[in-house]
């Protein structure tokens, strides 16, 4: 994979930024009462906050710590918040292509009295017997930057696509000193040491760490997307957890690893 700098980010920052206002005009025009439970509504809460995730990654200098950290989680609780109100309450998983270049989408589940109006569509989806709501993970423009401008490659093997993660969050984007990267079971848990966006996560674990859960930020995401799409595997996000003391994050993902080849023991 190589390593091209952060300049071209800065493009897809001001697209996906642009793209926020028109997708809220969207959402108006289609149905001016219930807007606020539209899809187009979340679509452009996520263009917000992967254009402002890229644009912090975008400079030439380095940028503040603090700043990174709060650019990394900027609009997340509003996200939280629509999700919440249209009945998302389980974990966000995040599925595989379902074909040859293809897209990771994320699917997060109803409660059962949004059962009635999600028949009726309104951009709900259905999954394992299960309604909910399908979008694009915050991770989605910052994984098809990696691919285009680093020509990141993902390996179907568990043992090389760990390392490709590695290099990804340690090497190409800088954001923690090292990381360590433990299997039990169908569990990943993934520390990320020193983190550079610590304060950002601080401050959403302090606002509602269920946020965590139904809309990962890019980082969480960006790791649950490369292991969904290497590995053809659904991933869910467990549970993450902060570590003052080294200023460390640890993420803990589930994988539905069964059937899957080239995996360790």
């Amino acid at each position: 994979m190589t390593m091209n700098g952060y300049n071209h980010y800065r493009i897809g920052s001001y697209l996906l930024i642009g793209f926020a206002p028109l997708l809220i005009l969207a959402a108006v025009l289609t149905d001016p009462q219930e807007y606020m439970q539209s899809p187009f509504l979340m679509l452009s809460a996520t263009c917000f906050i992967g254009g402002g995730f890229l644009f912090a990654l975008s400079g030439d200098k380095p940028i503040d710590a603090w700043l990174a950290g709060r650019l990394s989680v900027q609009g997340i609780p509003t996200l939280g918040h629509i999700i919440r109100d249209m009945g998302g309450s389980g974990p966000a998983v995040f599925l595989p292509p379902e074909s040859e270049g293809g897209r990771v989408t994320q699917f997060t589940s109803t409660r059962s009295d949004y059962r009635s109006f999600a028949a009726e569509g309104g951009g709900f989806a259905y999954h394992n017997g299960s309604t909910g709501i399908l979008t694009p993970p915050l991770a989605a423009p910052l994984l098809d930057d990696l691919k285009n401008d680093n020509d990141l490659a993902l390996p179907k093997d568990y043992s090389l696509l760990m390392g490709a993660i590695r290099e990804v969050c340690e090497e190409t984007l800088s954001v923690t000193e090292w990381m360590d990267i433990r299997r039990d079971g169908d569990r990943v848990i993934f520390t990320l040491h020193n983190y550079l966006l610590f304060s950002g996560c601080a401050s959403l674990h302090a606002d509602s760490p269920e946020f965590c859960m139904l809309c990962p930020c890019s980082i969480c995401s960006l790791i649950a997307c490369m292991i969904a799409e290497g590995l053809g595997c659904e991933v869910s996000l467990n549970r993450t957890a902060l570590d003052d003391a080294d200023r460390s994050l640890r993420v803990e993902l589930s994988c539905a690893f069964a059937g899957k080849s080239s995996l360790p023991a």
